[in-house]
This record gives structure tokens, C-alpha cells and sequence, in this order.
């Protein structure tokens, strides 16, 4: 049956908090990944609930959905239902942010959209080494040099791949990025390079060096790029700036590019692969298990796309790498080993066929849905997986296993065969054995909690009334909330937000104040006290998880009219002071100050029931909300 990725769309725009909560959305090969305004409106629960999602994390300011191998037909969805794409700025600003992070991020964006390109390149690399292998093909053959230039184009017009990429990370006019990128192909200065001849350009001189391959050089000259631009465009008279801007910014970054950054980033390049290989030849089998076992959670921060240059320089320069895709292998292998040994032990129907579906991806080297859809989820499979790739990246490190091509899972097998010859296929082979091995066995040995087998079991003994005692102690025990505010009941339907009124976030019920003063509903923990202060997240001594949202849209007022009196992990008790705010000048900003009171885990329980009539008026203390 063909999957309805419309409704799909919708459901995941709804959970988000509306179209209008989402600042910005792109994607890599298996994640969603959202900037959004308030973090309050997303409803966690609702998103997993959809069969094509597999986990969810939140990564600083962004919003991971992990969607596996579905991310672009949701992602397509989602751009025709008008949600803003990532060729889109962001609204929010990025000032908060580190600058290790900045980087992160930066590099990441350059590189997640070549990964398409590098798979098929690598594959083709792959398909053109089985055919000499098996002498199918012969090194001297017209066949042999068309599949090889083939399967060479992204690796040597790289600088043209990362130029359009960055070109959308820094704000920079595409064509111009891809030109300074021309500059460094340029088959004339290739030609120049190759010959005797010192290159000066007006007495200035040209470092002799060869950008194809080259990762580093044209990033770095595409972020400056962007300076050049604002540069020119505020000393441009607006009469020539369709001529002149794009002619002066050539004429400056060219260059630069040759000259100062092209050089640079070229040792930089060199300096990171004689590092690799150092720490690859005298420390291999440490880094290498260490890193191995760190991937998943690596994986986890988005951070392992920054890796990717140091691998392809490592290749480009050396011809092989022996650390960051060798780690990946491990780990990628690791985890699909942990995912299948999972579906063979799990006795939920459900999780079994998560599971495996999990685990072919993770030997495909998509691992977002092993980590976030099963091992991460059920914790001990996911320490498993890191020990077993740990293990592995061990056996690699002391058998010195090297990578031709820049592969990450199974497919690697026939990366292996290169200038090291037939063993470093078999010790690959073995290392890879091992990191499945180790991870399947691992887990079954650690085992795991089979969450909803346990839930299911508890339902039939409610049904069955055989074990009452064991039964889940919510259904059982009531949860009664006092109002956190003086004012007007309304029924949560009532609340003029779609999110609220068609309970995405959960269930509850609403309070027009008549006092700026909101106080703990019951005993329990302050989780989260917005930035904003228009927010609260409250979880009871029992367990109940309370969001009491003070207006709507309010988060647009960045605590302004807001005065906290908690903290985040403060222990109160009922009736303890929370938030005061200033409900006349709230007002008069425009603000409806309607306060959604709701249980955002309503799904551990049956419902909650408002103990008061609608349009009553009720007092701060009063019994409120019961939890059944």
C-alpha cells in the first residue's frame, strides 16, 4: 500500500506546533532536521508515533527527526505543504550559539549534500575493482579508463560539489562560489602548476599546488567570499552594482584565493593527514578503538560530518585511510549487529520489525535508525553496540587495516583491496566479522527491557483482573492538580491555538487569569523554566508531567513583563511561586493571556478530568485537574 507522506507532512507540522513555529527545515540522508520558534509546542510523542519515524533529538537549537531512508519523500511533502526549505535563511539568530559549534554546523552543511554523490562515486570505484579483480576487465581497456574517470569526477571537481553547498551555508552568490572554485581547476593554472615556471601574479607569488580533491581551500575561501560581498555591495553605487559587484568580488577573492587561502588551506589539509596517519601508525589500535566506540554518540551531536574531510584529505593525499572511515565501519557494523540480535530476542512484533529493518540499514552505513529506534531506546543494546565497535576498531588498529575508497558500512569489504594487498582484505574482513559479532552476541548476553511486550502484559492481567497488584500504578492511583492560577476555567478546545485545542501536546484544560501569578500545581520538580518565562514544565512526585503555558505566542515577548522565582530542577512544593507576570502591559502588547494547563504524558494514563465547570471561576490552590 502506498504510504500517504501528505498526511504524514501534516501530522509532523501539527506535533510541531504549526507551520508558523517552524523557522527553517533541511535535511541530510536520513534526518529532518527543524529550527523552530518555541520549543514548547512540540509534542515528542505524537512525532514518534508515526510509522515512517524512528527517533527524535534535539541538537543545541535544532530539532532532529530522524526519518531513514523515507527523509525525502517526507521532506518533500513537508517543502509542497509551504514549510520553509534550507534554501531559506533562518529567522532565528544563530548569536547564541559557540563558535566550535558554528563550524560544526557550517562544515556539516557543506558537506551532508555530497553524500549522494561520494556513495555513488565510491560504488563505482567498487564495481570497477571486483571487474579487474576477477579479470573482467583490463587496466589497459578504454573500458576500464571511462568507468575510472567516471567514478573520479566527484572526487577530483570536489571544490565545485563543497563550492554550491557552501554557497548556501554562508550566504553566497552560487555562481560566483563555483567560479572561485573554477579558479582553482582552471585546466590553464592546472597546466601552469605542472610546469618549471615560478606563477607570480603583478610580482605576487602563486604557490604551486593541486585543489582537486581538496576540501579545506575552497570552504575556507567561499565563508570569506561572503565578507567580500558585503564589502562591495556597500561601496558599490546602486546605478553599477549589477556590473560591478559581481566583477569586483572576482577580482578581490580570486586572488586571495590563490594566493593567501589556497596555500593555507592546503597545509592545513597536509597537516591533517600526516596527523591521521601518525596517529593511525604509532597509536592505531587506541584511536582507533576509542573512536569506534565513541561514533554512536558522535552520531548523536551531528558532529561526525565534520569527520568526512579528514577522511576524503586522508585518502586524497595518502591514497588510503586507516582511522575516521575504518571507526565508521566498526561502529556502523556494531550497531546493526546489536539492532538484528534485538529482533531476534524481542517478542513485540512491532520492535522486531524495527529492528530488523534497522539493521540491514545499519549495514548499509545508515545508522540514525538503529541508534535512535532501538539501541539508544532500549539503552543496553547501544552500550553493547559501542563495545563491540570498540573491540573491532582494535582489531583494525593492530591489524593496520586500510580504506581505498570512502565507504562506512558492509560495502567496504571490497574498499579494502588496494596497495596493501590481499591481506588488508582479510584482516578488513575479520575486523568487520568481529564488530558484528561482538554486538549481536553482546546484546543477547546484556539483554533488554522489551518496554511494550511488559505493557502489553500488564494490560491483559488489568483486563483479566489475575494480577492486580501488578498493574501500571497510574490507572490504578489518582493524580489530583491544584490550579497553578486565579482565574476562568475554559475547556482546552477552547484555547484559540490548534496545538492546544486539538490536544497534540496532551491533555488538561485551560484558565483566563485574573492575577500574574502562577504557583506549583502539586509537589514535584521544576524540569524547565523557558528562556522566555512563558513556560513552565512541572513534573508531580507521581510522575505526571505538567506544561502551564502563560499566553499564546508570548515566547515572541523574550521574557519581557516575566519575572522567574524558580529554577530549573528546583524541588517545590504545592503552592510554591513559580512565575509572576505583568498581565496589563502583556495585554497591551496584544498577547491573549489564555493559560493552557496540560498532562503532555497523558498517554501513561486514561485522561484528565477538569474538577471544575467550564466558565467557573476558581482561585490559585484550588483542586483543579484529576489525573486517572
Amino acid at each position: 500500500m502506498k504510504k500517504d507522506y501528505a498526511k504524514t507532512a501534516d501530522t509532523l507540522i501539527a506535533a510541531l506546533g504549526g507551520k508558523d513555529n517552524i523557522t527553517r527545515l533541511f535535511h541530510c540522508m536520513t534526518r529532518l532536521r527543524f529550527y523552530v520558534k518555541d520549543r514548547s509546542k512540540i509534542n515528542e510523542k505524537e512525532i514518534l508515533k508515526l510509522s515512517e519515524i524512528s527517533g527524535v533529538n534535539w541538537h543545541e537549537d535544532q530539532f532532529q527527526v530522524i526519518a531513514g531512508n523515507e527523509v525525502n519523500a517526507v521532506y518533500k511533502a513537508l517543502e509542497d505543504k509551504g514549510v520553509p526549505t534550507d534554501d531559506a535563511p533562518a529567522a532565528n539568530s544563530d548569536s547564541s550559539k559557540s563558535v566550535v559549534s558554528k563550524v560544526i554546523d557550517a562544515i556539516t552543511g557543506c558537506m551532508t549534500p555530497m553524500i549522494p554523490a561520494l556513495t555513488a562515486a565510491g560504488m563505482i570505484k567498487v564495481v570497477l575493482t571486483l571487474l579487474t579483480t576477477f579479470h573482467l576487465v583490463s587496466e589497459t581497456s578504454s573500458t576500464y579508463q571511462v568507468i575510472s574517470f567516471i567514478g573520479d569526477v566527484t572526487f577530483y571537481f570536489m571544490p565545485f560539489l563543497i563550492a554550491a553547498n557552501a554557497a548556501k551555508v554562508f550566504r553566497v552568490n552560487q555562481s560566483l562560489a563555483l567560479f572561485i572554485a573554477g579558479v582553482y581547476l582552471s585546466p590553464t593554472f592546472v597546466t601552469m602548476v605542472a610546469g618549471d615556471a615560478a606563477i607570480t601574479l603583478f610580482g605576487l607569488p602563486i604557490t604551486k599546488a593541486t585543489y582537486s580533491y581538496s576540501v579545506i581551500p575552497v570552504i575556507l575561501m567561499v565563508w570569506i567570499t561572503h565578507y567580500i560581498e558585503i564589502l562591495v555591495d556597500k561601496i558599490t553605487p546602486k546605478m553599477v552594482k549589477l556590473i560591478l559587484n559581481p566583477t569586483l568580488v572576482i577580482l578581490i577573492s580570486a586572488p586571495i584565493a590563490l594566493i593567501v587561502v589556497g596555500p593555507i588551506g592546503t597545509i592545513i589539509g597536509n597537516g591533517l593527514a600526516v596527523a591521521i596517519n601518525f596517529l593511525s601508525v604509532k597509536l592505531g589500535f587506541i584511536i582507533v578503538g576509542i573512536l569506534a566506540a565513541t561514533f554512536p554518540f558522535i552520531v548523536m551531536t551531528g558532529m561526525h560530518h565534520a569527520l568526512t574531510p579528514i577522511g576524503l584529505n586522508a585518502i586524497a593525499t595518502g591514497g588510503a585511510d586507516t582511522l575516521i572511515f575504518v571507526s565508521q565501519v566498526c561502529s556502523n557494523l556494531a550497531q546493526s549487529g546489536a539492532s538484528l540480535a534485538v529482533a531476534v530476542r524481542s517478542k513485540d512484533s512491532n520492535m522486531k520489525q524495527l529492528a530488523s529493518a534497522a539493521g540491514v540499514s545499519a549495514l548499509m552505513g545508515i545508522t540514525e535508525p538503529a541508534l535512535y529506534g532501538v539501541t539508544l531506546k532500549l539503552k543496553r543494546p547501544v552500550v553493547a553496540a559501542s563495545i563491540a565497535a570498540g573491540i573491532g576498531g582494535i582489531v583494525g588498529g593492530l591489524l593496520q587495516v586500510s580504506l581505498y575508497i570512502a565507504q562506512n558500512c558492509i560495502m567496504a569489504i571490497p574498499a579494502f583491496i588496494g596497495e596493501k594487498g590481499l591481506s588488508n582484505l582479510i584482516y578488513g574482513i575479520i575486523m568487520i566479522a568481529v564488530s558484528f559479532g561482538a554486538a549481536f552476541v553482546l546484546t543477547l548476553i546484556f539483554g533488554f527491557e522489551d518496554v511494550k511486550a511488559e505493557t502489553e502484559d500488564e494490560v491483559q492481567n488489568t483486563d483479566t483482573e489475575k494480577q492486580p497488584a501488578q498493574q501500571n500504578a497510574p490507572l490504578v492511583d489518582k493524580i489530583e492538580l491544584c490550579a497553578p492560577v486565579a482565574g476562568t476555567v475554559k475547556a482546552l478546545s477552547d484555547v484559540p491555538d490548534k496545538t492546544f485545542a486539538d490536544k497534540v501536546l496532551g491533555d488538561g484544560a485551560a484558565i483566563v487569569p485574573s492575577e500574574g501569578k502562577v504557583y506549583a500545581p502539586a509537589d514535584g520538580t521544576v524540569a524547565n523554566i523557558m528562556e522566555s518565562k512563558h513556560g513552565i514544565m512541572f513534573v508531580t512526585e507521581s510522575g505526571a508531567e505538567i506544561l502551564i503555558h502563560i499566553g499564546l505566542d508570548t515566547v515572541n515577548l523574550n521574557g519581557k513583563y516575566f519575572k522567574s522565582h524558580v529554577s530549573d530542577g528546583d524541588k517545590v512544593k504545592k503552592g510554591k511561586l513559580l512565575v509572576e507576570f505583568d498581565m496589563d502591559a502583556i495585554k497591551k502588547e496584544g498577547y491573549d493571556l489564555i493559560t493552557p494547563v496540560v498532562v503532555t504524558n497523558i498517554s501513561d494514563y486514561i485522561k484528565a478530568v477538569c474538577m471544575e465547570k467550564e466558565d467557573a471561576a476558581v482561585n490559585a490552590g484550588d483542586k483543579f485537574l484529576t489525573i486517572v
